[in-house]
């Protein structure tokens, strides 16, 4: 199978490259970063051509990795949110619809775009609310690949990805949370109240769930959650990452809450159970490895 992952370089891309090639699949890469390596196609960031990637070459899949993945970012620069999470969507499916129309079109998109649910657990068909303009351009990047697969024909798909985390992420909870428990002694304060829920799924289960999806799933514009379908709280997964770290930090909740973030996510994922998906790590296992690695690494 001949698949194409653009933003390769990125958290999730770069996890799903080297599972996929240790699983045989003919994987061909795509960011922006400047690299000379087979296989690999640099984007220009300030005047992307998606074409190219698509002209010479035909792909069965192609994974669209791209995007900012940052809430808080989207606030104060939306107009750049909206064009690496919505703008760049058109722009590769309008390449595909032109000069590879049969290649299958995975598209990243968040839970964002649920908001706060009105019930847990969340599936598919729930209200979507964002809270942030990351989550609205996620949406509206959903309503693209519906759009190019009801007009145009080309197989999309999105998936609603829940808290991922794991080796290679370099932001979000756990990595905000690893810089400050180097860098201070004794107490380290966080922003809610702890009692805050997610729906965590590590990168090696999520990496498989896609494998699962681009095998069975029906590609016809629809949306799939991606997640683990267990609910814990910030407060329990710190507790093992303290706990991983081997210190004796005191976490310290401030109660302040983060703008654009939701209070509770627990994903049903009976669509993604029904293509074989089954959650293989622990949280615990799971912050373990974290850990170990961004330790490994001594990453600053």
């Amino acid at each position: 199978m001949d698949v194409l992952i653009i933003g390769s370089e990125g958290f999730i891309g770069s996890n799903t490259v080297k599972q996929f090639k240790k699983q045989g699949y003919n994987v061909s890469t795509a960011d922006i970063v400047l690299k000379v390596e087979d296989n690999y196609f640099m984007i220009n960031p300030e005047m992307p051509n998606f074409s190219d990637l698509f002209r010479s070459h035909s792909y069965d899949v192609c994974i669209n990795a791209t995007g900012a993945a940052n809430v808080q970012f989207s606030f104060n620069y939306p107009h750049a949110d909206y064009t690496l999470n919505t703008s760049n969507v058109f722009a590769i499916l309008e390449a595909i619809r032109l000069y590879n129309p049969t290649c299958k079109f995975i598209n990243l998109s968040s839970a964002a775009v649920y908001g706060n649910p009105v019930r847990l657990p969340i599936n598919e068909s729930a209200e979507v609310k964002p809270l942030s303009p990351y989550g609205y351009h996620k949406l509206y990047s959903e309503h693209i690949c519906k759009e190019f697969f009801e007009l145009y024909g080309v197989p999309t798909i999105s998936l609603r990805i829940f808290s991922a985390y794991g080796e290679g992420l370099k932001k979000q909870l756990f990595w905000d949370l690893y810089k400050k428990v180097t860098a201070s002694r004794d107490v380290v304060e966080l922003f809610g109240t702890g009692k805050e829920t997610r729906d965590f799924i590590y990168i090696k289960d999520l990496v498989y769930g896609m494998d699962c999806i681009m095998k069975k799933a029906a590609f016809n514009g629809g949306v799939i959650n991606v997640a683990s379908g267990i609910e814990s709280t910030i407060e329990e997964a710190v507790i093992h990452f303290v706990k991983a770290c081997n210190t004796k930090h005191r976490i310290q909740f401030t109660g302040n809450e983060k703008k654009g973030d939701p209070l509770n996510w627990r994903a049903d994922i009976t669509q993604l159970t029904s293509f074989g998906f089954k959650n293989t790590y622990s949280l615990a296992e799971g912050i373990n490895n974290y850990v170990k690695w961004v330790q490994e690494k001594k990453l600053d």
